[in-house]
């Protein structure tokens, strides 16, 4: 009982709400996957969580910043290093207002967005995203962790940077910024650089809260009291049921803030449009996610929500069919595949010489296991491919096409060279610059 009376109002609300968060996500990654999307996808709430903590760091930093004492510079930093990733973050912007990307931006960003970080890192896999998330992933474990456990233990280094005036986050904010530092590489593929983002913004934003609210004097004191120099390891002894209630308000604000934004975009029916398309996509992606870790039961829930909104995607409908066959519902699983060679073989009978009706006729004799037919009509396929591709050699759309071919028939270096042709041909599409770097993840 003593041993809990000794842990201070501000560290318990700190710590309770990293196990929320924490706790929250775990959740329902693993039972909501709905409700997961919403929190980590763009223009959602996690999304909003992250603008709004960070929005606040800013906000305080930049106070702090005015304030005569060594850490000025430090905050001054950290406030235009908030601002600019708090705009980044809502592309400045662009998806409240609704302003077209200019030319630039649409052609070389990696989402066409206007801002600056998806030039380097985006939805799909690059050496140097890797390379960025790992650096990230040191500084937020150095500084999270290292400095201030360093400061605690009175190192050298550590007191040289403190008193060139490097702001140390409070020691018991650690398990925000390792658990961060961890998420920031993607482990598992489940987005979780996101939830990274808001963990981040979390422990800046009680990390500037406190520092607001444990002015400069105060360590003075605190400091004489110690007979140590001050410094952000000092410890501080005044009452700090104050720094509780701030971390309290702080965090409320963020949260309430949070869920008005999203309210508030969702009641435009333009903007509605928007999201309930991107939260369609993510339901189809996290049908496949899920399926890599043979959760069967939520990736067949996910494809079927899919289904319900496009019921003739003959995609889903195999994909469905792999779901129920490994849940061992084969009469199910039957089923889903009849009606995905019903509507293929309509479309043949409608366009016998389209190459892509072809390849889904191939894949879903592939799925029943009749690998006859399937060459058959793979082969069939090349052939449409390559005499397109001779009648119009500089076509995005036809080299796009043969690249899908051959990457179905794992012809790898061909589908790359024409995957590659259709998107310096046309850099500005999303689509074949999705290809491209999915089938530059398979190659390697």
């Amino acid at each position: 009982m003593g041993q809990l009376q000794r842990i201070k109002p501000h560290v318990a609300f700190a710590s309770a709400l990293y196990l929320a968060v924490v706790g929250f996500y775990t959740v329902v990654v693993l039972q909501y996957p709905i409700v997961y999307i919403w929190a980590t996808y763009e223009d959602l709430i996690g999304e909003w969580v992250q603008f709004w903590s960070i929005a606040v760091a800013f906000v305080i930093s930049a106070r702090l910043a005015r304030t005569r004492w060594r850490f000025r510079w430090f905050f001054l930093l950290l406030s235009l290093s908030c601002f600019y990733v708090a705009m980044e973050e809502i592309s400045w912007g662009q998806r409240i207002v609704d302003f077209s990307s200019p030319d630039f931006f649409r052609t070389n960003n990696l989402q066409g967005e206007t801002n600056i970080h998806n030039f380097f890192t985006g939805p799909f896999g690059t050496g140097l995203k890797a390379a960025l998330s790992y650096a990230m992933a040191i500084s937020l474990a150095l500084y999270g962790l290292v400095y201030p456990a360093m400061l605690r233990l009175r190192f050298r280094i550590a007191l040289w940077f403190d008193r060139r005036g490097v702001a140390s986050p409070p020691m018991y904010l650690w398990p925000f910024f390792l658990t961060a530092a961890f998420l920031e590489c993607d482990p598992f593929g489940f987005n979780e650089a996101e939830i990274a983002e808001v963990l981040v913004g979390m422990g800046l934003m009680l990390t500037t809260t406190y520092y607001h609210f444990v002015r400069p004097e105060s360590l003075e004191k605190s400091a004489r009291r110690h007979k140590t120099t001050p410094s952000s390891a000092t410890p501080f002894r005044a009452p700090l049921t104050g720094l509780a209630r701030r971390f309290t308000l702080t965090t409320v604000i963020v949260f309430l803030f949070s869920a008005s934004t999203t309210a508030v975009l969702y009641a435009s029916p333009s903007k509605r449009m928007r999201i309930d398309r991107r939260i369609a996509n993510g339901v189809e992606k996290f049908a496949s996610r899920y399926a890599r870790y043979e959760r069967w039961d939520i990736s067949a829930a996910l494809y079927q929500r899919v289904l319900d909104q496009k019921p003739g995607r003959v995609s889903i409908l195999r994909k469905l069919a792999n779901c129920e066959k490994r849940m061992g519902n084969s009469t199910r699983a039957k089923r889903y595949i009849q009606r995905a060679l019903e509507i293929d073989l309509a479309a043949l009978k409608e366009n016998p010489n389209r190459a892509s009706v072809n390849r889904s006729l191939a894949r879903t004799y592939l799925a029943i296991g009749d690998t006859k037919h399937a060459q058959k009509h793979l082969r069939k396929a090349l052939r449409i491919n390559l005499r397109r591709v001779k009648k119009h050699p500089h076509s995005p759309a036809a080299a796009y096409s043969l690249g899908k071919t051959y990457m179905l028939m794992e012809r790898h270096g061909l589908a790359m060279e024409q995957l590659s042709r259709a998107f310096k041909m046309q850099p500005g599409s999303r689509k074949y610059r999705r290809a491209y770097y999915h089938a530059k993840k398979t190659v390697s």
